[in-house]
């Protein structure tokens, strides 16, 4: 049900997708744009040691045999010279890269969780009571309880991320360099990342519903949330592997049919899609009903049966 009802309630939202491309665009300019000028020694240094050449040469491999197991292979080593560059000339250049690396982490996520608050912010308004509010409306309602949550996110979500790419990174050079494991090393790799990517979907879904939901702090809300997804925590991480792979057919086939051009839509669909189950998932863990358009509204399970029961009661 959860699974039917995020596709319904996207459809009915839909109009949000665009909004949210608005503002990816409009935040990566920004981002882009500081991390650019405070990385320019760092290009520099790239560029007089082959390595922007480097990287270009690998990727036009890549879209002429479609080897994943030696792009994986090349970008594996490419980061690990990138790595030993650095390191190398880290006397001169540590204040960029300190600088690069707050801009491309600390503020990308900052700005990234902005538009996830009042994205949901909407879409609360429109599950229980059916009204539509702006993009714009609900991000300036919110912005309070919406920036003490990105400060809050930033110091737990940060972390797991950090030990996430570690992981994930080890893991993709181990299987890489290990015989008898090469041919299975795409695959692997493509399942252990969907696999940690859903599993921080599902560990965090509930936080922004919570606080929006129940009109709480941002420590409350992150309790509530978590509850939340431990009271079905493996219905809703099938749920997520199931979604997730439905977003990756979606752009991948219309990639293919549009020469990418699709991602100008379907990448912010997909992160709208996120969010949407995120509150579908809250709704339901709660026992709560909710609207998934203007002439149906879903009731759980348990909620039904407590209905019935009252209505058994009302009849005696």
């Amino acid at each position: 049900m959860m699974y039917k009802n995020t596709f319904k309630l996207v459809i009915s939202n839909f109009n949000l997708v665009w909004k949210i491309l608005a503002y990816i665009v409009l935040s990566s300019i920004f981002v882009v744009g500081l991390a650019y000028a405070c990385s320019l020694p760092i290009i520099k240094l790239l560029v007089s040691e082959g390595m922007l050449v480097t990287t270009i040469g690998i990727f036009k491999k890549f879209g002429s045999d479609f080897n994943v197991y030696g792009l994986l292979v090349n970008i594996v080593g490419l980061i690990e010279d990138f790595c030993t560059l650095i390191a190398a000339n880290i006397n001169k250049l540590w204040v960029y890269i300190v600088l690069f690396l707050f801009i491309v982490i600390v503020v990308r996520a900052f700005l990234s969780g902005i538009y996830k608050f009042a994205t949901t912010n909407a879409l609360y308004n429109s599950l229980s009571s059916n009204i539509k509010i702006g993009f714009t409306t609900s991000l300036f309602s919110s912005i309070r309880i919406n920036l003490k949550y990105q400060l809050a996110s930033l110091l737990v979500q940060l972390p797991l991320d950090v030990l996430l790419f570690a992981l994930f990174f080890y893991l993709a050079r181990w299987v890489i360099t290990t015989e008898g494991l090469l041919l299975i090393a795409p695959i692997t790799l493509i399942i252990v990342l969907m696999l940690l990517f859903a599993f921080k979907i599902v560990l965090f879904s509930g936080w922004i519903p919570a606080i929006i939901t129940f009109d709480c702090g941002v420590w409350k809300g992150l309790k509530l949330g978590i509850k939340a997804v431990f009271r079905r925590f493996y219905r809703t991480f099938s749920t997520v592997i199931l979604i997730l792979l439905t977003l990756l057919v979606v752009n991948f086939v219309c990639a293919l049919c549009t020469f990418g051009a699709s991602f100008i839509i379907t990448i912010p669909l997909t992160l709208f899609t996120i969010l949407v189950f995120n509150m579908t998932m809250f709704y339901s863990s709660q026992g709560m009903r909710f609207y998934v358009d203007s002439d149906t509204v879903v009731t759980p399970k348990r909620l039904e049966e407590t209905d019935a029961i009252r209505a058994l009661k009302y009849i005696i």
